[in-house]
């Protein structure tokens, strides 16, 4: 890993149209080249039209809609199909041949339907199922209304109806059971009610052939002679209980039918992903009378893998260039390595790095890592971590996502349990003690490494880990600047260096001048010695001079405005003056808001010497395990977030704001699904 990302090139591709359609299946199959969807190149036909997009998007939709009818939670069966993506053997490419494109519109649409109509028809089962289970429970709320319990004496000539009718009035339910001498209507919810009618059998079927003419649901049922509500209820009850295992089967056959096929599903997921792939390039290219042109971004170092695959088109001419100076949103392309790419995720919420800036994730790496250690610095609260974020790493199924996280968290669990065995601290007590090195009654000075143990005590050293704090935060924000001048450099904005940043390590070596002189900061150097004194002395001369008069010095040298000189000065020093004032301000309050490191640290000892403390206030053991148990998984949560949070505030405000815009974007190479491919990397 570079200190600046990958270098990428524009790559623009000449093809015969007969070719075409080969050379870009090859093209993706190299799974390098990201295609410029708005090519540069002027005064050329359009090859495919940009309509055909809306075919992509119907088979996203159809695709997502497809998932939602399985009814297995979606994270579950996302992690399947995950798991899918790692197994090739299981997963079988849709198409052999990526050229036409019209025979993968057909296909793709004929699987996912059928898919479709085989989940949905196990789907119509289960909600019939729900209806009937609805209906029921209705019926079971009908009978308790009732408040009078009497045998009904049911002839061998006889029937029962008992259903729920849906009608705006009582009337109109009532006026159904006319000519039915032993009925009841019972409201259930507004709308509906319960229909008990008991007749000869001809009354009953008529009755049932007039109610399938309105909306309504019915339960048949045919009892014995003897026949009470209770005993009508209680069979009800039963059968409710019956259709909830017959639902929960059918979920479950939906789920095993989803599993079965989750393979299927997986091909139809990347094929469409390959096909949108296919169809941008299509619809990005360009064409003369007899050409096609295409262009797209490749790193400099698989170039070759490129021009490998693409031998056998002899007539095709591939033309790279690297980009323009003023050229935007040139892509950036990622890690490999586990690690840089799981601090690379996070250094990705403030945004990705452009072709003409530092990568910060090398730094990042350290010094996130070492302030995390430093405001969680406790031995078994940090290996605790590890354990945690190892158990991530290795566990089957995860996202990629998800295990670059436990990766992150296996890190800083490695740095703050280095920190917590310097500062002598374990689950919030000392470490001699909980190991019996020492006790309450030995009080003689432990050694190691020649050096008096714990080397650091944060509660009892509070002043000099203020200043260690103080110290980091100096460096880091010096090392911000220090990026930034090579940033410039690399631009070659030497009128920046100039007017900008050099004033600007002037001006904080003179804000750490001034800070040592009032004793806030100690740097081990003596305010009054006369050398520093001259450094202070240069440090705000040079600074307020040349944030000052730094816009009319650049406008000479670099004759910019000669016309306008005596302008420039004076808006210059205008401009310098605001300018300088922003500069005190945010340099001190930069420095100083290292100190929150201290702070987190500090509230993470205290925190658990409270819950040690309740703890041995408690007599019975049992209760003492659970304080302590509970107190740690409290403090490890609320404080883990907590420092991550200040941590990354650390980096995104005093840090990235010096040198780091993060305008890049994600290099997304197209692909093409076939036997060759490497799933393991599409899991997430």
């Amino acid at each position: 890993m570079g200190l600046f990302p990958a270098k990428m090139l524009e790559a623009t591709f000449i093809t015969p149209t007969e070719d075409y359609a080969k050379l870009i299946v090859k093209l993706a199959g190299t799974e390098k080249l990201m295609v410029k969807e708005n090519i540069s190149l002027e005064n050329l036909k359009e090859f495919y039209p940009s309509s055909k997009l809306e075919q992509l998007r119907s088979f996203e939709t159809a695709y997502k809609d497809l998932i939602e009818l399985i009814p297995e939670p979606k994270e579950k069966f996302g992690q399947k199909i995950a798991r899918a993506y790692k197994k090739q053997p299981l997963i079988s490419p849709l198409f052999e041949d990526w050229e036409d494109l019209a025979k993968i519109e057909e296909e793709l649409d004929t699987q996912i339907n059928k898919l479709r109509e085989q989940i949905q028809e196990l789907i119509s089962k289960s909600d019939k199922k729900n209806e009937e289970q609805e209906i029921l429970e209705l019926i079971a709320k009908g009978f308790r209304l009732l408040e009078e319990e009497h045998p009904y004496e049911i002839a061998s000539n006889e029937r029962t109806l008992i259903g729920v009718l849906t009608t705006t009035k009582e009337s109109d339910a009532e006026e159904f059971l006319i000519g039915i001498q032993k009925s009841e209507v019972i409201p259930l919810i507004y709308g509906k009610y319960m229909i008990f009618a008991q007749g000869k059998k001809g009354e009953i079927s008529k009755l049932i052939k007039n109610l399938s003419t309105v909306r309504w649901f019915e339960h048949e049922h045919k009892g014995p002679v003897h026949l009470n509500k209770s005993e009508i209820e209680d069979e009800i009850l039963k059968e409710h209980s019956h259709l909830k295992i017959q639902k929960k089967e059918l979920t479950n056959e939906i789920n095993q039918f989803a599993i079965k096929n989750k393979g299927t599903i997986t091909a139809i997921k990347l094929s469409i992903e390959s096909y949108g792939h296919l169809l941008r390039m299509r619809v990005s290219s360009r064409k003369t009378d007899k050409t096609v042109i295409i262009q797209g971004w490749i790193a400099q170092k698989d170039l070759s893998v490129l021009e490998k695959e693409i031998e056998n088109f002899p007539e095709t001419i591939v033309l790279t260039r690297e980009p323009e100076e003023e050229t935007k949103n040139v892509p950036f392309v990622e890690a490999r390595n586990p690690i840089t790419k799981s601090f690379q995720s996070i250094v990705g919420l403030y945004g990705l790095p452009s072709s003409k800036e530092v990568d910060p994730t090398i730094f990042f790496i350290f010094t996130f890592s070492i302030f995390f250690g430093i405001m969680f610095g406790d031995l078994g609260h940090g290996l605790i971590l590890v354990i945690i974020g190892l158990m991530g790493v290795l566990a089957r199924g995860l996202k990629k996502s998800i295990r670059q996280m436990f990766l992150l968290v296996m890190m800083v669990g490695i740095t703050s349990s280095i920190m917590g065995f310097i500062f002598g601290e374990a689950f919030g007590a000392h470490l001699t003690d909980l190991l019996g090195i020492t006790g309450p009654e030995h009080h003689d000075p432990i050694y190691l490494f020649g050096l008096e143990y714990p080397f650091i005590e944060p509660v009892n050293d509070l002043v000099e880990v203020f200043n260690l704090t103080l110290i980091i935060g100096s460096v880091h924000v010096t090392l911000g600047l220090v990026l930034k001048l090579v940033n410039q450099i690399k631009r070659k904005e030497y009128d920046e260096i100039l007017k900008d940043t050099t004033s600007q390590f002037f001006l904080y070596a003179a804000i750490l001048y001034f800070l040592t002189s009032l004793g806030i900061l100690d740097l081990g150097i003596d305010p009054n010695n006369e050398g520093f004194l001259l450094v202070g002395l240069v440090s705000v001369s040079v600074g307020v001079g040349l944030t000052l008069l730094g816009q009319g010095i650049v406008s000479i040298l670099f004759k910019k405005k000669r016309h306008n000189i005596l302008r420039n000065f004076f808006s210059g020093i205008g401009m310098g003056l605001i300018h300088l004032l922003e500069s005190f301000s945010t340099f001190i309050s930069n420095t100083i808001s290292y100190g929150r490191m201290l702070a987190m640290l500090v509230a993470h000892v205290v925190f658990l010497s409270v819950i040690n403390a309740l703890a041995e206030q408690v007599g019975f053991i049992g209760f003492k395990i659970l304080i302590l148990i509970i107190g740690n998984v409290f403090v490890l949560a609320l404080e883990g977030l907590l420092v991550f949070v200040q941590t990354l505030r650390l980096h995104f405000y005093e840090f990235f704001s010096k040198f780091y815009e993060g305008s890049g974007i994600q290099h997304k190479p197209a692909f093409v699904f076939n036997k060759k491919m490497d799933l393991s990397k599409y899991g997430s």
